[in-house]
This record gives C-alpha cells, sequence and structure tokens, in this order.
C-alpha cells in the first residue's frame, strides 16, 4: 500500500534531498511539498496525503498555531515534525497539539522511514536521539522532576522497564524478546501499568508517560 507524503521544508535543498530519498523507496510518495508557512493550509486542501514531515529550522509562536491548525482542518493527517534544536519541553508540548512523531533532520535515512511506517501504524515516534534524552531525564534523580517523583512510585522496575519500551513502539513480542521474558508476562505488565495509570490502552500509557515528564 503506497504512503502518500507531504514535505514542509523551509531548505531547498533538503527538500530537494528528501524528496528525491522517498520517492526511491518502494510504497512511498511524495504527493506535494511547500516550504512557506503562510500558505501551507491552503496547498494541503489539494493534496490527499497520509503524513506531513514538517521540516522547520526554529519552532516559533506561528509554527505552533500552524500545527494546531493542521490538526484541526485535516483530522486524519498524521505529523513529523523534523528538527535538530527541540528540548523536551517543547517535544511534550507539541506531542499535546498532536504532532505524531519527532525526527532530528540529522537522522539517518533508515530512521526516517521507521518514523513514516511507525506513525501510519498508529504509533507515536521519537528518535533514537530523542528517546536517549527522554530516558537520561527520566531515569536521572534530579530534583527537578516533581511530577516525575508523584508518579514514579506506581510502577514496579518490571513495569518501568515495560513501560519505556511501549513508549518507544515496541510489541508485546519485541518487548519480551528485549527482557528474556514471555508474551504473557509482558501482557500482564501492560495490564497492570493500564490499571495504575487509569487508561484504555497503550496509546493511553505513552500519552501518560509524557503528561506526567516520565519520558
Amino acid at each position: 500500500m503506497m504512503t502518500r507524503i507531504f514535505l514542509f521544508e523551509e531548505q531547498q535543498l533538503f527538500n530537494e534531498a528528501l524528496q528525491f530519498f522517498i520517492n526511491s523507496q518502494p510504497n512511498y510518495s511524495v504527493v506535494g511539498s511547500h516550504s512557506d508557512e503562510g500558505s501551507l493550509l491552503e496547498c494541503l486542501y489539494g493534496v490527499n496525503a497520509d503524513i506531513i514531515l514538517f521540516g522547520i529550522s526554529m519552532m516559533s509562536p506561528n509554527s505552533h498555531f500552524l500545527i494546531e491548525q493542521i490538526k484541526n482542518e485535516f483530522k486524519n493527517l498524521k505529523i513529523i515534525v523534523l528538527n535538530d534544536g527541540l528540548d523536551i519541553k517543547e517535544i511534550r508540548r507539541l506531542y499535546k497539539s498532536g504532532v505524531h512523531g519527532f525526527l532530528e533532520k540529522k537522522s539517518h535515512n533508515g530512521e526516517l522511514l521507521n518514523s513514516i511506517d511507525s506513525v501510519v501504524s498508529g504509533k507515536i515516534y521519537l528518535d533514537v536521539k530523542i528517546r536517549e534524552r527522554f530516558f537520561s531525564e527520566y531515569f536521572d534523580n534530579s530534583p527537578c522532576k516533581n511530577s516525575v517523583k508523584m508518579v514514579q512510585g506506581l510502577l514496579t522496575i518490571r513495569e518501568k522497564d515495560v513501560m519505556r519500551l511501549i513508549c518507544e513502539g515496541y510489541n508485546s513480542k519485541e518487548i519480551a524478546e528485549e527482557l528474556f521474558i514471555s508474551i504473557n508476562t509482558v501482557e500482564t505488565h501492560r495490564k497492570k501499568i493500564i490499571q495504575k495509570f487509569n487508561v484504555k490502552n497503550s496509546i493511553g500509557i505513552v500519552r501518560f508517560a509524557m503528561q506526567n515528564n516520565m519520558i
């Protein structure tokens, strides 16, 4: 099945390189591209895209407002933000605005495709370097993470491991292999996390973890 991708990128050379790479891959197609925030919405009305790769050098209030407009106007359109300078606080803000994936522009091509596949399948995607920043902050005992301290006591050590891998997009089989436990054990931990967080599913786990600064 073909994944239809729209590119928004301020830098023309990077835009062209992205188009060339994506169009050279089977099952991926660039259906449009644009470089001006002011007329982006108008361009999106003219295409039928599954994902927009939102590349921008520096996020501004206008950029955040534009992303919120995109989510309001195009309910089924997934958004992946490409940016090398996002801090953890800004990533959380964008996630709450409806962004589905976060990728650094210097990420390798394989990770770009992984991010697209993950987001299309309904997962939240954080690239390797961003995940490292999230989880190093979570497992750091610095006193600035009051919201983490409020909820981290809910989980056992193994449940924290399972939660971390769920947030990274692992499925039950992959979690079992990573932690050397059975799939049934993974599912038991998942159910306990869902109960403790008072959510309905794995997406709820990710949302709860991000909202409470646990990742």
